[in-house]
Formats: structure tokens, C-alpha cells, sequence
């Protein structure tokens, strides 16, 4: 049996004007979106590619199995379509520019944004620590637990 290399998926429409093709490799990292199928419409980064099985499973789409355990759902590559692509690779970059460039389209570095949460600053930690925290009563409102301490 002969495994091919990559999986050739469709590009959203704002990429295909953006770059110029119809369709580019998939790769880890890139996100997608799932056009048909069972869980149509849902959509996330691209965690593994099986090249044997032809399938591709997708961050936080997941399948129940009769245990209650929850594996991950494979999607045929077919029924997805690229809206974001990964070029953290220099050479995927490279790709897409030489592609890009047979329709005389120029194409601009853009940072890749890095998904991290934003850590709390020295003056906000300072601010909570000097708040003393209040006994709160479980079962009453806001306004009950003031009143109690004010009698």
C-alpha cells in the first residue's frame, strides 16, 4: 500500500484571494473547520495527521466511546476546509510565496500571535493581597451577609 505524503485541503475564500490557490498541504498547527459531515460547522488546530488511515483529528472535537471516555474524532481531510494556516515553518512560508508569486501576488510576513495568557501585573497581585477577604455564608445573598454583620 502506498501512503501519500501530504493532504491537499481547500482554503477558506478571504485565503484563496490572500494567496492566490484553491487548495495547500495540511499540516499540524494550521486551523480548520469542519464542512460536512456529523460535527459540521465545528472547528479548531489540526492535532494529528494519520497518513495510513487518511484522517485528521482537530483540538476539542472528541467522540464518546460507550465507557464514558472521550477519544479523540477522526475527520477525513476531504471534509475540511483551512481557515488559518501555520507558517511557523520557514519552508511552508517559502511554499506559499513561490505559489503565490506565479499570480503575482506578493505576500507579507505576518507575526505568528502567540496564544498565552496574559499575566496579571505587580500593582494587581499588590491590590488583591491587601484586600482582607470577607466571610461570606453560603445560601444567603450579598445583601443578607451585609446586614447580618451590621446588627
Amino acid at each position: 500500500m502506498t501512503v501519500k505524503n501530504t493532504f491537499k485541503v481547500y482554503l477558506s475564500k478571504d485565503l484563496r484571494k490572500k494567496y492566490g490557490l484553491r487548495s495547500f498541504p495540511l499540516a499540524k498547527g494550521d486551523i480548520v473547520t469542519i464542512e460536512a459531515g456529523s460535527k459540521k460547522g465545528e472547528g479548531g488546530k489540526v492535532l494529528d495527521i494519520n497518513h495510513v488511515d487518511s484522517k485528521v483529528s482537530i483540538e476539542g472535537i472528541t467522540a464518546t466511546k460507550a465507557d464514558g471516555k472521550q477519544k479523540a474524532f477522526m475527520v477525513d481531510p476531504s471534509n475540511l476546509k483551512i481557515t488559518r494556516l501555520d507558517l511557523s515553518r520557514q519552508e511552508r512560508l517559502q511554499k506559499i510565496k513561490d505559489l503565490a508569486a506565479r499570480k503575482n501576488i506578493i505576500v507579507e510576513e505576518e507575526p505568528v500571535p502567540e496564544e498565552k495568557a496574559p499575566e496579571p501585573e505587580v500593582s494587581e497581585i499588590a491590590e488583591e493581597q491587601e484586600q482582607p477577604e470577607e466571610d461570606v455564608e453560603e445560601g444567603k445573598s450579598e445583601e443578607e451577609n451585609e446586614d447580618d454583620k451590621q446588627n
